[in-house]
């Protein structure tokens, strides 16, 4: 049976057992702890780093990278369909 919002959900990153509440639900939940194990394994994969402190930094590290990166892309857009949409305003007006 799956947790309910705000409910105690387990979740295992690194082999460790965490308790995490969530209003966001299990699924989604395990769904960030697996991705967020991903990071940790592409980690270890491609550093010789082997203490987990720096292991974690370097994932959070990524991890920020590429909010980062959706961040801009997404404010990129954002502007776009801005602008595209004042444009195209204008243009209507022009035409009443």
């Amino acid at each position: 049976m799956a947790a309910t919002k705000d409910e105690p959900i387990k979740v295992y990153i690194l082999g460790q057992e965490y308790i995490v509440r969530s209003e966001e639900g299990e699924d989604y939940v395990q769904k960030v702890a697996s991705y967020v194990n991903e990071q940790i394994e592409t980690i270890i994969e491609t550093t010789k780093t082997v203490t987990t402190f720096k292991v974690a930094i370097l994932a959070a590290m990524r991890i920020a990278d590429e909010y980062f990166k959706e961040m801009e892309k997404n404010k990129r857009l954002v502007d776009f369909v801005e602008n595209r949409s004042k444009s195209l305003l204008k243009k209507i007006e022009r035409q009443v």
